[in-house]
């Protein structure tokens, strides 16, 4: 009750928004760190990779097709090239999809299964505007994560000689926040209709690694190409934003999948029996 009338008392200071991040606020610090760390090593790597990209290219050249798909691409002798091949087509999406997901489902069904859902909602607030202000919290943490990242690379980028294109840079940025977001959304909206948080985890990330195995796939297997249209991923990454910026298209197809999910979230939520 105690926590309830402080709600009440300081509605400024203790919205649900608020709440949230502040609840992360540890989790936040070290994924920072985490990304930070991440950046500063693929640049110090840099100068090395330049040196010997020939060797690289040739060695990518002879393995599988499918390989080469994850990787992301041949040209180990140019910034971008060597970026998005070591960062933005495998290890960016895995790490902001792995933040998202989590916080996209800790946001109401985590709430719920921990008990803290009732008194959120014992306030004189709607499940909406709970479900709104979960969902601007986890645009403003992911949003947070990628600049972050974006700022990183040009600070560490520079002294290793690892400059990019600033369109071509803040485009792709841009397409993974769209993307961690996306997946993200998923997982609220699973969680918002279901209350299992494992089962918004677990789906979400399911549905994640089928359509970027599809993505990956389907240049090389003819039965999956029509399919290629389908994944997220294809228009996170398909278009090399690195070189060619930003692509509408890409950008609008990304921010749907968050408005739909956000939107079926909404839906779901309000008509749920939480006594259920």
């Amino acid at each position: 009750m105690a926590a309830s009338v402080v709600i009440r008392r300081s509605p400024g200071l203790r919205t649900v928004f608020a709440k949230t991040l502040r609840d992360q606020r540890r989790s936040l610090m070290w994924w920072a760190i985490a990304l930070v760390g991440t950046v500063l090593m693929y640049a110090a790597f840099w100068p090395n990779v330049r040196d010997n990209a020939d060797a690289f290219d040739e060695y990518l050249r002879n393995m599988p097709e499918a390989i080469r798909n994850l990787i992301g691409g041949l040209d180990f002798g140019t910034p971008e090239g060597y970026l998005q091949s070591e960062l933005f087509s495998f290890m960016g999406p895995i790490l902001f999809l792995t933040y998202a997901i989590g916080a996209g489902a800790r946001a109401i069904a985590g709430e719920e299964e921990e008990g803290t859902l009732d008194l959120l909602l014992s306030t004189p607030t709607s499940r909406r505007h709970v479900l709104r202000e979960k969902f601007w919290a986890l645009v403003a943490a992911t949003l947070l994560l990628v600049g972050l990242t974006w700022a990183s690379i040009v600070v560490f980028g520079a002294p290793f000689d690892l400059t990019l294109d600033t369109e071509g840079l803040l485009a792709t940025c841009v397409n993974l926040f769209l993307l961690a977001l996306a997946f993200g959304s998923i997982a609220l909206a699973i969680g918002a209709a279901t209350g299992n948080k494992t089962l918004a985890i677990g789906a979400s990330s399911g549905f994640a690694l089928s359509t970027f195995l599809v993505k990956t796939f389907a240049p090389s297997v003819d039965a999956l190409e029509p399919l290629n249209l389908l994944s997220p991923f294809h228009y996170y990454i398909d278009h090399d934003p690195l070189r060619t910026g930003f692509n509408g298209v890409d950008v609008l197809v990304l921010a749907s999948i968050s408005v739909v999910a956000v939107a079926v979230a909404l839906v779901t939520f309000e008509r749920r029996d939480l006594a259920s």
